[in-house]
């Protein structure tokens, strides 16, 4: 799996996307203008590395008046193209949406925004922008605002660029509560969608392994076929779906879990700890360990899809079309409880795995 970092930034016209792209990357990666989009419609991607990490930015163009509708169409397009049908390394790995601090409500379209995403299984980090253009009250007062309107969202203040004033210097900040909560969102994105990835794949697996089995079935009766030989197949064929179902799965997380910890590694996330409020993002210092992380090399999952110690076989007794397939239908809703207790237990391990890195003292 190649790990490209796809990275969406979302937000109305003139709120400072493209300026915040620029300063959470170090570098001029999009244009920045005044008071008109500089994107073109849809999700743009602009194509860039860090640290040798190859990165997507996805800058969408900016929601203006009456365009709604054509925004919500041209999400809809994109979130298809990253459901959890893909493998992860297509989907958005993180999601920033930016409103204006100096702003005095959050609209409804942003509302709307921010909750497609939700509803497709992504966390979202809301930005507020041009923090340094408003008084600490307003500023707060705007996130109460957002806070209220979409529950457990995450908001992040910012200033994006240093400035000269007639009432003083304004000096970036933010950079760094931006990029914990991006590192902090890796993990929430392999406990919201990799389960449900898993639990596609293994739902596949299992919908190739039932078209083999009835086409088997079928052959009970004719010519040179007899209802022991299709049962010894139909068995070898159930045998290796439980195997199948676990070496997939495990080669699914493997594959998921380095690539965050390559995002994790090349970004150098989490790049500092914070000895004040987060609210105060300016004031940082950096850890004196060693930030080179490993958490993805842990052998978390060795062993985690373990066979079933009995297999739901088919037994002796059925003879004929009929019965094998009334005996399928128990087998099958046996597979069900398998694949749905392993979804469990991935979910179970990987919220061990984000206590296990975040809150390491615990341990």
């Amino acid at each position: 799996m190649n790990a490209r970092y796809n990275v969406a930034i979302v937000g109305q016209t003139g709120v400072g996307k493209s300026t915040f792209i620029n300063y959470l990357y170090g570098e001029c990666v999009v244009k920045a203008d005044i008071g008109r989009p500089v994107t073109k419609n849809g999700f743009h991607p602009v194509e860039m590395e860090i640290n040798g990490l190859p990165v997507t930015l996805f800058d969408s163009w900016g929601l203006e008046v009456g365009k709604h509708d054509q925004w919500m169409s041209e999400l809809s397009k994109e979130l298809d193209k990253r459901g959890i049908n893909q493998s992860a390394s297509e989907w958005f790995h993180s999601v920033f949406y930016c409103i204006q601090a100096g702003g005095n409500r959050i609209q409804d379209c942003d509302i709307d925004i921010i909750k497609k995403f939700i509803e497709n299984n992504y966390n979202v980090s809301v930005i507020l922008t041009k923090c340094d253009q408003v008084g600490e009250d307003d500023e707060n007062a705007m996130r109460q605002t957002i806070q209220a309107s979409i529950q457990g969202i995450s908001v992040i203040s910012v200033c994006s660029e240093e400035k000269k004033t007639r009432s003083g210097e304004t000096k970036p900040f933010g950079k760094g509560d931006v990029e914990r909560k991006a590192f902090s969102d890796f993990f929430d994105s392999l406990i919201i969608r990799v389960p449900l990835r898993c639990n596609y794949v293994m739902n596949e697996i299992k919908r190739d392994w039932l078209t083999d089995i009835k086409a088997k079935i079928k052959t009970i009766g004719h010519f040179g076929s007899n209802e022991s030989d299709v049962r010894e197949k139909i068995n070898a064929d159930t045998d290796k779906l439980y195997k199948t179902l676990a070496s997939q799965i495990n080669k699914e997380i493997d594959s998921t879990i380095k690539m965050y910890g390559t995002f994790s590694e090349k970004l150098g996330y989490p790049p500092f700890e914070s000895n004040v409020p987060s609210t105060s993002s300016n004031h940082f210092h950096k850890k004196s360990t060693d930030l080179n992380l490993t958490w993805y090399q842990a052998p978390v999952f060795a062993a985690l899809l373990p066979f079933l110690a009995v297999y739901a076989l088919f037994a002796t007794k059925s003879t004929t079309q009929a019965e094998f397939l009334d005996e399928l239908n128990t087998v099958e809703s046996k597979v069900d409880k398998y694949i749905d207790s392993q979804t469990r237990n991935i979910t179970e391990r990987l919220q061990e795995l984000k206590a296990e890195v975040l809150c390491p003292t615990a341990h």
